[in-house]
């Protein structure tokens, strides 16, 4: 099932769960009051939308953008910031889980001279319900032409690799395609969080 702004990615019996991929390329007007367009700088809150969307909760990319750039006063915030960072993500995620919405985070950083480290612990905690925001870029990638945020919502269980949810135009290709912790880890932007894990508390 799909709509012009998300896919229903439906569960699979490799493991696959079901995801809701908001389509960023498509929200092209401006949020009220701002001149500010998701198409253009919005893949922080359409992946964090992705997320809490497949996890129960009634979000999408324009509710999530809305809180990342307006404070309590209906004013713009300080919090959201254009470029890749992981401010914006985490400013929203602490707003959200303030409002009492029952879900917990954890950042996970590579050590990129030992990587294998954290393999089995990411594999293990997607298998345990998290799911991961990740900054890619800033170049090209095989994700998209620059950095962008992809998210990782479940795990393959016959060959431990991850699917994804990309909120551009490659994603539309990238539902039925599995990526190791490997090729994931060399696009990863390293100025960033690494895997942003976020999941309903148990």
């Amino acid at each position: 099932m799909n709509n012009k702004k998300y896919d229903l990615i439906e569960p699979d019996k490799y493991g696959r769960r079901l995801t809701m991929r908001f389509k960023q390329y498509e929200y092209t007007e401006p949020i009220e009051s701002t001149n500010w367009v998701i198409k253009k700088n919005g893949c922080a809150p359409t992946s964090l939308a992705t997320v809490l969307a497949s996890l129960g909760y009634n979000e999408d990319p324009i509710s999530i953008s809305k809180k990342m750039l307006f404070n309590e006063y209906g004013f713009l915030s300080d919090g959201y910031f254009e470029g890749i960072n992981g401010v914006s993500i985490i400013y929203c995620l602490n707003k959200l889980i303030e409002e009492k919405m029952d879900i917990e985070y954890k950042i996970m950083k590579v050590n990129y001279d030992y990587p294998e480290l954290m393999k089995q612990i990411i594999i293990d905690m997607i298998k345990n319900g998290y799911m991961a925001i990740i900054g890619v870029g800033p170049q090209p990638n095989i994700f998209a032409q620059e950095g962008h945020y992809i998210v990782i919502t479940s795990l393959n269980k016959e060959n431990n690799e991850f699917y994804i949810a990309n909120s551009y135009h490659e994603g539309d290709n990238q539902i039925d395609i599995t990526f190791s912790y490997e090729k994931i880890i060399k696009e990863i932007y390293r100025d960033n969080f690494d895997f942003l894990m976020i999941r309903k508390k148990a």
